[in-house]
């Protein structure tokens, strides 16, 4: 299987090769490589998980078609969550809102088609599911959100996703600055214009009680210190969606997301497992 699917992505690497990029791809493809060009630069010193993976990732970038990315191994192993058939079932059926439209017009990267929407990717699909269970459960219009702060973007899906349900507030991405180049290429390509911040160091970061904090599997495989530098940097938001998985290496998430609740009273939590991906939980916050 694994060889079938090998023959498969470098048949769509050579197609796309001989595809001829367009004035926009490549100017957002010089941006991205002058960027990594100075972050090469800067020494990585391999001490953790992280450290390993972004010295991966500068190798990819500097060497690999961005056009293809969404099939790179080191994004399709960390970033590329192909939806369950009950993501899609939700969004189409259960949710408030119609959802299929805001998931269009994403093939940048050239990410695999969704078997159960052919018109869109199964990483969108659940990025739309994670936001869907904020937005449901405290019937929010994003259009009229103010100020977003999303921890850890991964390519940039969910701010995509959220200038799709027309919000045009300010969106403040904290990230490693390899996931940062890759946004910015991911949110240019697709002409997503929006009021968009890039930080990378928690000192840069200049927003307090942000009307929404997003964290989907990032917080929680982040240091304890940076969780709580963090928290402490952006102070009330008035809505939060996390969601963690219950242990990354040795941290206890279950524990810790619980110690958080009980320190923030204030809010209204609802703590929930994920019933198709166990060991997987939603936390969900409103300010009282």
């Amino acid at each position: 299987m694994k060889i079938l699917t090998k023959i498969k992505n470098k048949a769509i690497k050579i197609r796309l090769m001989l595809k001829k990029e367009t004035p926009l791809e490549k100017a957002e493809k010089e941006k991205l490589i002058h960027f990594m060009e100075n972050e090469d630069k800067k020494q990585i010193f391999a001490k953790n998980t992280w450290d390993k993976y972004r010295q991966k990732l500068r190798l990819y970038i500097a060497k690999n078609d961005p056009r293809n990315f969404l099939r790179w191994e080191p994004i399709m192993g960390s970033m590329f969550h192909y939806a369950d058939k009950n993501e899609f079932f939700y969004l189409t059926k259960k949710s408030k809102n119609d959802w299929l439209p805001t998931t269009r017009g994403t093939s940048a990267g050239n990410p695999p088609l969704y078997s159960y929407d052919k018109k869109t990717n199964g990483n969108i699909i659940h990025t739309a599911y994670n936001l869907s269970q904020l937005v449901d459960l405290h019937t929010i219009e994003i259009k009229n959100i103010h100020t977003i702060v999303e921890f850890g973007a991964g390519y940039g899906c969910m701010a995509k996703l959220i200038h799709n349900l027309g919000f045009c507030g300010k969106y403040i991405i904290f990230d490693i600055p390899e996931f940062l180049a890759l946004q910015k290429y991911f949110l240019g390509v697709t002409k997503t214009k929006g009021n968009f911040e890039f930080v990378d160091e928690i000192k840069k970061l200049n927003i307090s009680n942000p009307d929404i904090v997003i964290a989907t599997w990032s917080l929680s495989e982040s240091p304890e210190e940076l969780r709580e530098a963090f928290f402490k940097k952006i102070g009330k938001p008035q809505y939060v969606l996390i969601a963690y998985q219950e242990k990354f290496e040795s941290t206890d998430n279950k524990k810790y997301f619980q110690e958080y609740q009980n320190k923030n009273t204030d809010y209204e939590w609802k703590n929930c497992e994920i019933e198709h991906l166990p060991k997987n939980y939603y936390l969900i916050g409103k300010k009282k």
